[in-house]
């Protein structure tokens, strides 16, 4: 597991966080599910050079982030509609490590602020999606077993992965380089009804927490040889 500083939760908008408790689903942590998918991209060089992502957020949590947003009230959430709020999840990701973290056993990479970002939404399946990409702050050869990480030590927001190539290498990356991903484990009923018992307002899980929240991560394997 790569190692990492400080985390907290997740404000994907100020709306949000303001009307939190009047959501019937934020009773319990986790507050926010996202489906997610990832690319590893590299660069001419046979680098890593970023990641690329696309989360889906759950239904509920879309509809509620996007009220007010259509502007001209034609039924219809366009990019423009929505870039405002596409920044607002960009910049919070920031504070958090985009929950996004890769290197290899303790040397950490590190990313630069996300480019190419932007958010769909899905009017018939009611779902919100974030797309961005991380440069790195310098990119990396695959030596030895680089290792992406993407969840939330909090688990305030609960990240999956429901697809076999829902973390994949960007098309250009070399012939010789391979992914594993590896999916979150499961938590055991006992630990999801403690995680339960907490209350909407608290945003940090107890210290205790920690050994198990840090086993809910989906990783993927990067391999050259």
């Amino acid at each position: 597991m790569v190692t990492r500083s400080g985390v907290s939760y997740f404000v994907f908008s100020a709306a949000f966080l303001a009307g939190l408790s009047s959501m019937p689903e934020a009773d319990a942590h986790p507050h926010v599910w996202v489906d997610t998918r990832a690319e590893v991209v590299f660069d001419a060089q046979d680098r890593v050079s970023a990641v690329r992502h696309a989360w889906t957020f759950d239904d509920a949590f879309s509809v509620y982030v996007i009220q007010g947003l259509d502007e001209n009230e034609d039924g219809i959430y366009t990019r423009d509609e929505l870039s405002s709020l596409a920044q607002i999840n960009v910049e919070s990701l920031a504070e958090f490590e985009f929950f996004t973290f890769m290197g290899v056993e303790e040397a950490e990479v590190g990313f630069d602020s996300p480019v190419d970002y932007w958010l769909d939404y899905d009017a018939g399946k009611s779902r919100l999606t974030l797309n961005f990409t991380l440069p790195l702050k310098q990119s990396a050869l695959v030596i030895g077993d680089l290792i992406l990480e993407i969840y939330d030590p909090e688990a305030f927001v609960a990240f999956s992965v429901n697809e076999d190539d829902s973390i994949k290498l960007a098309s250009g990356a070399p012939n010789n380089c391979s992914v594993e991903v590896k999916p979150a484990q499961e938590m055991d009923d006992a630990f999801a009804a403690a995680l339960a018992e907490l209350p909407v307002d608290q945003r940090q899980v107890p210290d205790e927490f920690f050994s198990v929240t840090s086993k809910l991560s989906n990783s993927a394997v990067i391999r050259c040889r």
